[in-house]
C-alpha cells in the first residue's frame, strides 16, 4: 500500500497574499491573517479585511495556537485528479480555529471518528517541497 508521503502530489501555486501561509507550514507553523483594525483572525489570506474592509497595512501574520473545533466534514471517495487516486478516500475537515478563523485541512485519523464539535490540533506533514495542514484530534482524556 502507498502511503500519503509516498504518493505524488500537486504543489500548490501560493500568491503574494498566501507565502506566508505555505512558508509558516513548512516551519511547522500555522499562520493566519488578523486584522488590527477590527481584531479579528480570517482566513483564506486575501489583501484586506473582510470584516472591516481595512486594507493590507492593517493586516499581520500571526501564529495561530492551532487548536479547534470541527465545523463540517466531507469525505472525497472519487479522486479528481489521477494523482489522488490512491489517495481517496479521505477526510477533509473545516474547523473553527479557537482564535475566530476557520481554515481546512485533512484529518489524520478515519472518517468514521469525525464528529461535529470535535477538538482538534494542526499537525504538518512534508510532501517534497510544500508542507500540507492536517488536523488529528485532541486526547481529552
Amino acid at each position: 500500500m502507498t502511503t500519503a508521503t509516498e504518493t505524488p502530489f500537486l504543489a500548490p501555486s501560493p500568491s503574494p497574499d498566501s507565502e506566508f501561509f505555505w512558508q509558516g507550514l513548512r516551519d511547522r507553523k500555522l499562520l493566519v491573517p488578523h486584522c488590527t483594525s477590527c481584531d479579528r483572525h480570517f482566513f483564506p489570506p486575501m489583501p484586506g479585511c473582510p470584516y472591516c474592509s481595512a486594507n493590507a497595512d492593517q493586516i499581520e501574520h500571526v501564529e495561530a495556537g492551532g487548536e479547534g473545533t470541527v465545523y463540517s466534514w466531507i469525505v472525497p471517495h472519487y479522486a479528481f485528479d489521477p494523482i489522488f487516486a490512491k489517495e481517496v478516500p479521505y477526510t477533509i475537515l473545516t474547523v473553527n480555529l479557537d482564535e475566530g478563523a476557520r481554515i481546512v485541512g485533512r484529518f489524520k485519523g478515519e472518517a468514521d471518528d469525525v464528529k461535529a464539535d470535535m477538538r482538534v490540533r494542526a499537525a504538518y506533514e512534508d510532501r517534497g517541497s510544500f508542507t500540507l495542514l492536517y488536523f488529528e484530534p485532541v486526547d481529552e482524556a
